[in-house]
This record gives C-alpha cells, structure tokens and sequence, in this order.
C-alpha cells in the first residue's frame, strides 16, 4: 500500500477516534476533558489532534461552542451519521479502549461539565470568581463574587466544587420562596 493510502487511513481513524469518543460520552464535553482524553491514550499527537478538530468542526461533524468560562465540544448528527458508516474503519481494541476510558472516568467528566469555579486576577488585591452549575448545555446557575485575596478566591473554588449542588439547591429553594407570603403570618 502506498504513503499516501496510510496517511488517508490513519487521518480517518484519528477523526473517527474523536467521533467515538463524542458520541459515547454522549454529553458535550469541553474542550480540556477531551484535550485530556487524546493525550492519555497517545492515539495521536497534539499537533494533529488540534488540525483534526478544527476540520471536524469546519465540516460540520462537531458543533463547538463558548460559554463565559469553557468551550464544550459535542458531536453533530451529521458526525454521528459518518460515524455510522465509517465506524468499521476503527480497530475493536480502539473501541474497548475508548469505552474502558469512559467507564473509568464518565462520572469525573460529567461532574467537571456540571460544576465549574475558577477566578480571575483583576489586581493585586482583587479577584473575580466564578461558580456555574450546568446540565447538559444549559446553564443553570453563576455567580461571580469579588475578593480580596487568593487564598479566599481558591478557597470558594474549592467549596463550590465539592458543594455546589447543595448550594445550589438552598439559593434556589429559598429565592424561589415567597417570602412575602411568610412575613404576613
């Protein structure tokens, strides 16, 4: 077979790793979950894994799309139809690895998707945090919230990324309260 063969084959096997893997986590992901994803299991470099995206994106096989905080990736229907038809092309190792990867990791992928905190530096004494709550690719909840110190600012990142269910749950329960009802009685 000739170079030219084997590099259009592997180019297919790299852009079909990466439908497999959308398609089977099955939520939209961003970009650094995936980032992870390819790095770990060495199926391609980096460099190539970026030009793969961007031609998955450019033929409308991927959507990809920014919130304030991430970029999340997801599979098109068009990429599942390829997928569909193409799918032969991968190795039955590649798909047990892909599936094996998702069993190991699904609920920290899906947990990292949901629950995000991270802040900014605006100045030496002022920094931004961020705290959102998604499901699936709608945002359920921000807040951003000014402090003082970095050691404050890690501090709510960390609390909101091992709570933000419950805080979620008790600000909602209680902004939806009608509290005006309560304070006649």
């Amino acid at each position: 077979m000739s170079n030219e063969y084997n590099e259009i084959h592997t180019l297919a096997k790299n852009k079909l790793i990466i439908l497999y893997f959308l398609n089977k986590i099955s939520i939209p992901i961003s970009t650094q979950q995936l980032d992870e994803f390819i790095l770990s299991t060495m199926y391609m470099n980096f460099f190539e894994y970026q030009q793969y995206l961007k031609e998955l994106e450019a033929q409308k096989l991927i959507h990809r799309y920014d919130d304030e905080l991430r970029t999340y990736i997801e599979i098109s229907q068009s990429g599942k139809d390829v997928l569909n038809t193409l799918i032969n092309l991968l190795p039955q190792i590649v798909l047990y690895d892909i599936e094996d990867y998702i069993k190991k990791n699904y609920r920290k992928i899906k947990i990292n998707t949901e629950v995000y905190s991270d802040y900014k530096i605006v100045s030496p004494n002022e920094y931004i945090v961020v705290c959102s709550l998604r499901e699936g690719n709608s945002l359920l909840f921000e807040v951003k919230v000014n402090v003082p110190h970095v050691e404050i600012a890690k501090r709510i990142c960390r609390n909101w990324n091992k709570n933000a269910e419950v805080v979620y749950r008790l600000l909602f329960e209680n902004l939806a309260k009608n509290h005006e009802e309560s304070s006649q009685e």
